[in-house]
């Protein structure tokens, strides 16, 4: 993933927001796997029809591994996930990663 691919994805969710803006905003995070966190963040913010990335940048500032769990393995959060066979968890992870992969895609 390059940053021209992110400011793409910037453009997407935010259509409406100067792309630097958003950016800036982005920007204060800059901790471990930054443009994956980054990334993690405008799917949440598309997903919750966010105007800002305010509050997954604080989130991810106390630790960005929240943020890419919601983004990136939603379905691996539910409450039954431990009691799920390991066929049924195999299944949700693809779900999880076909899911994201779409999200990228667009």
């Amino acid at each position: 993933m390059t940053r021209t691919k992110l400011l793409a994805k910037i453009r997407q969710v935010f259509p409406g927001h100067d792309p630097e803006d958003v950016q800036r905003v982005l920007d204060e995070y800059a901790g471990p796997e930054r443009l994956r966190v980054h990334l993690a963040i405008l799917k949440l913010c598309d997903e919750d029809r966010r105007d800002s990335p305010r509050h997954y940048v604080d989130s991810a500032c106390q630790d960005h591994r929240d943020v890419l769990a919601w983004a990136e393995s939603p379905q691996q959060l539910r409450p039954d996930w431990f009691s799920l066979s390991v066929t049924e968890r195999a299944k949700v992870a693809k779900a999880d990663r076909q899911q994201y992969a779409r999200w990228l895609a667009r």
